[in-house]
């Protein structure tokens, strides 16, 4: 397993990446901008020559601190179960230790059973249980 944050160069990764997720698929060229913006965090895990997981998130600057807000996690089906998620959340995290963040945060839905169980594992913590989302178009 290849745990790789991604940078310029890396289009083609980013492109096979975004696949994985219910976003895309995106073009070389928008690759190229989402790459060279430097506040666009992504991480991929490549398994038998491919892409096999995708994180990406943002980072957000704010007074107190600087965070990384992770928009999405996601890995192939047939990759699934085999510590991806876990090891990419680890790479994250020890970016984020190199001073490019305080800290990072997710957001799921309390009946998404595998989503909990992952974050809980991967050291995650819900420090208010009471926390609400609101959606504004």
């Amino acid at each position: 397993m290849d745990i790789r944050i991604l940078g310029a160069g890396d289009e083609a990764l980013l492109v096979d990446a975004v696949t994985l997720t219910d976003e895309g698929p995106i073009s070389h060229q928008a690759a190229a901008r989402h790459l060279a913006d430097p506040d666009l965090v992504n991480v991929v895990a490549i398994e038998d020559g491919v892409v096999a997981g995708f994180i990406y998130g943002h980072v957000l600057r704010r007074f107190e601190a600087v965070s990384l807000f992770i928009y999405s996690v996601d890995v192939d089906e047939a990759f699934q179960r085999r510590g991806l998620a876990k090891a990419m959340l680890a790479r994250l995290r020890d970016l984020g230790r190199t001073g490019r963040w305080d800290e990072m945060f997710v957001f799921t839905n309390a009946s998404n059973t595998p989503a909990m169980a992952l974050y809980a594992s991967a050291g995650g913590h819900r420090p208010n249980p009471d926390d609400v989302m609101f959606d504004f178009d």
